[in-house]
């Protein structure tokens, strides 16, 4: 039977890539025992250097104490045995390939290992896993789309599906809460969600604007960063609006549509990049170069966690 208590609950994270770990890394930050399977023992390893090294980066950003480190690890029990991962959890988040055979055959095994009240969620950011994942239970089957990295980021994209039941939706909405993720909760399944929809509109302008030969990559980032970036740290697109007067995004919703980019096949710009290999910071080189990877992702990580600290004491008045 489930725990009806939030604050006690075990979880399964399937998959220790760098989505995972975090995943793992986080739920153990905030006291649950974490089960993180991986297929492949040497990569489950990796992680779990990693998650050490993230956790030194919290410390010294004094958000983490150094001797709470031994305890947060202790509370990650790293396993490549799928059965014996899931049997204790009160929730399964599973974070491994997007790819279609695999989610079905990995919910197979959940719906043979997991009693009927665990709760089974994905943490795919492009998939409707509804339309193909078969389960004994459907109502306990939701989306739990978390951001990276996922121990730093504060929101969860909380998708039900056709059969999603109010109560599995209003419990994980509540466990989420109590880490202290702020959810954002979608009623249907649409692709991409809200953060990747709107990240791609953007991109795509942007993308556009480039192969155009108006503006370079780092001047459309420089305008973001320096006018709307600092605002939607506290106002979304609608606050925004409101600030800006709704009779001026009218008119501008009139005068711009006909001029923007409404390509419906993937930039030839990214085509470009991939068929170089330029994929950002994992390959050394995107849009930018980057030198050392970790220290690269350690910086960003860095540069969020402060930026989301001025927020909260921006908030706070």
């Amino acid at each position: 039977m489930r725990n009806q208590d939030v604050s006690q609950w075990k979880v399964a994270v399937l998959g220790a890539g760098s989505m995972g770990q975090c995943i793992a890394q986080f739920m153990a930050m905030n006291n649950h025992e974490v089960f993180l399977y991986n297929r492949t023992p040497a990569n489950l390893e990796k992680a779990l250097v990693q998650i050490e090294s993230n956790l030194q980066t919290l410390v010294s950003l004094r958000q983490v104490k150094m001797e709470d480190i031994p305890k947060i690890r202790g509370r990650i029990v790293g396993s490549s045995d799928l059965k014996s991962s899931v049997e204790q959890a009160d929730i399964v988040i599973e974070n491994l390939a997007e790819v279609e055979e695999v989610k079905k055959k990995v919910f197979g095994q959940l719906d043979e290992y997991c009693s009927e009240d665990v709760i089974l969620s994905s943490d795919t950011s492009t998939m409707n896993i509804f339309e193909f994942l078969e389960v004994s239970h459907p109502e306990r089957l939701v989306i739990t789309h978390f951001f990276n990295p996922a121990h730093v980021m504060p929101l969860v994209e909380l998708v039900r599906g056709p059969e999603t039941s109010d109560e599995v939706v209003r419990v994980t909405r509540q466990f989420l809460e109590h880490t202290g993720k702020q959810v954002a909760l979608l009623n249907k399944c649409i692709p991409g969600f809200i953060l990747n929809r709107i990240t791609l509109s953007v991109f795509r302008e942007a993308a556009h604007i480039v192969e155009a030969g108006v503006a370079t990559p780092e001047d459309i980032d420089k305008a973001i960063t320096s006018t709307f970036g600092p605002r939607y740290t506290f106002e979304g697109p609608f606050g925004l609006s409101d600030f800006a007067g709704i009779d001026i995004y009218e008119r501008l919703a009139t005068l711009l549509p006909p001029v923007l980019c409404s390509d419906t096949e993937c930039p030839e710009l990214l085509h470009r990049m991939v068929e170089e290999g330029k994929l950002g910071v994992k390959s050394g080189e995107g849009f930018y170069r980057y030198d050392d990877e970790k220290a690269a992702r350690r910086n960003r990580d860095t540069k969020i966690m402060k930026m989301l600290a001025a927020i909260q004491e921006v908030n706070k008045g």
